[in-house]
């Protein structure tokens, strides 16, 4: 099995705890937030981070240690509260001696910087495209149930 592979099993587990702790599979706040990493509450009381934030009179953004904070404790970016969720949800995957780098390794800082790119490159997909595959398995469904078992061929479809 693969670091990807990996990654992606231990997001799984992250996310079914959240959805243990939120009280529901289908998680939602007001605003439209569906993302367990950024909701909080038990249902069916559930608002996102950013909501609660803009309630209480705080801003939205918020920083973001990309290499986490022991590797540079200056370094952070401007993120959306919601996004921050998410980004320290996925760092907290990330193998500890990396995460935490008590010796201030050089290697480990680097590696913590790839790491924390990828997890924006990751969050940016996801929250811009990742609801493409599951969209486009639903109406190729529909439209077989609708038109027929071929319905590109009946519309003309050609590659």
């Amino acid at each position: 099995m693969g670091e990807l592979d990996d990654w992606v099993d231990a997001r799984s587990e992250q996310l079914e705890q959240r959805l243990r702790q939120l009280g529901t599979r289908n998680p939602r706040c007001g605003c439209g937030e569906a993302d367990p990493a950024a909701l909080c509450g038990t249902a069916p009381d559930i608002s996102c981070y950013e909501c609660l934030q803009r309630e209480q009179g705080r801003s939205a953004v918020e920083d973001h240690h990309l290499k986490a904070r022991a590797n540079d404790p200056a370094d952070t970016v401007s993120v959306l509260g919601n996004d921050h969720r998410w980004l320290s949800e996925a760092q907290r995957l990330w193998p500890i001696d990396t995460l935490r780098n008590p010796d201030g390794s050089p290697l480990l800082r680097a590696a913590a910087a790839l790491r924390g790119w990828l997890d924006v490159l990751r969050l940016i997909l996801d929250r811009t495209v990742g609801w493409v595959p599951a969209f486009l398995e639903w109406l190729d469904a529909a439209l077989r149930t609708a038109i027929s078992q071929t319905w590109w061929l009946d519309l003309g479809w050609t590659d």
